[in-house]
């Protein structure tokens, strides 16, 4: 289990606030893991049958790609295909030649697949740009993917506070200075007002009802990995969602009077960008109140 989410360390806690890559390796055999970071046994079966209806239904929001990232989205079908082989014992029929590589794979496991392609700047030829060609985003965490397409890391991120003065540059040399083999992984958290997964337009963010408690909070937690493809020279970023009602830490000591002091040393921007004032009297009642 990737999470002890049980113990004694809310992912508030654990994670914190700061905003920072946050990068660690990760062995290969966990590049994907079968398991369930939060104990859900059930998780995966859900999320792979909602990825496929979405992709049924409402393709045109939740995969695109370019011709730029076709090669690179075979490397991944192949990459994928042979990982759940490997490491979870599956056994897959071929995949569907009428489906984009990219879709192939994305149906295979829980995790959104992101192919970035590399692109020469013209102002500092050490570096380059690292653009969106193709994408199976079916869990987006408030960002439209037609928005997104072909676009480099600063334009994918520009609504971030903070990122052009404090992640721009460090992103942008990681990227360019990737190798092909190891894994990088990082978690990735927020407070939400839904457990839906598809949630792409922020706008569209409803504040909690009159009277809400923490049992309308939830806590969306991604778990994320980087990797550069040995074929294409690209960078696959997947993303795999949790959903987790907030309650599930309420009896831990501390746990909601931390994410108070958490929510309280966030920047005013950050505090707009994360949506804190949909929830924060609830949160604050129940901190208050006990209940």
């Amino acid at each position: 289990m990737e999470m002890d989410s049980s113990g004694e360390q809310t992912p508030w806690q654990r994670l914190g606030h700061r905003f920072t890559l946050g990068l660690r390796a990760r062995d290969e055999a966990e590049w994907l893991p079968s398991g369930d970071a939060f104990g859900d046994p059930a998780r995966r079966t859900r999320q792979l049958a909602e990825k496929a209806r979405l992709f049924d239904r409402r393709h045109g929001e939740v995969f695109a790609a370019t011709p730029e990232g076709l090669s690179a989205s075979r490397e991944v079908l192949s990459m994928v295909t042979a990982y759940l082989q490997t490491h979870h014992g599956a056994a897959l029929a071929a995949p569907d030649p009428s489906l984009h590589p990219l879709e192939s794979a994305a149906r295979l496991v829980p995790e959104d697949l992101l192919l970035l392609a590399p692109r020469a700047r013209p102002d500092d030829p050490d570096i380059l740009d690292w653009c969106l060609v193709a994408a199976a985003l079916a869990f987006p965490a408030h960002w439209v993917l037609a928005e997104k397409m072909g676009r480099p890391l600063a334009g994918i991120h520009e609504p971030v506070p903070h990122y052009a003065t404090q992640l721009e540059a460090p992103m942008d040399r990681f990227f360019t200075r990737m190798q092909v083999g190891p894994i990088s992984h990082r978690w990735n958290w927020s407070v939400v007002t839904t457990d839906g997964l598809f949630t792409p337009h922020r706008t569209r963010r409803a504040p909690l009802r009159p009277g809400a408690g923490i049992e309308d909070i939830f806590v969306r937690m991604e778990s994320q990995t980087l990797r550069k493809l040995a074929g294409s020279g690209q960078i696959l970023f997947t993303i795999r969602t949790y959903v987790e009602p907030l309650g599930r830490w309420a009896d831990v000591p501390g746990a909601m009077e931390s994410l108070v002091d958490t929510l309280d040393r966030m920047t005013p921007q950050m505090r707009d960008y994360k949506g804190v004032a949909l929830y924060e009297d609830a949160l604050r009642a129940h901190v208050a109140t006990g209940r």
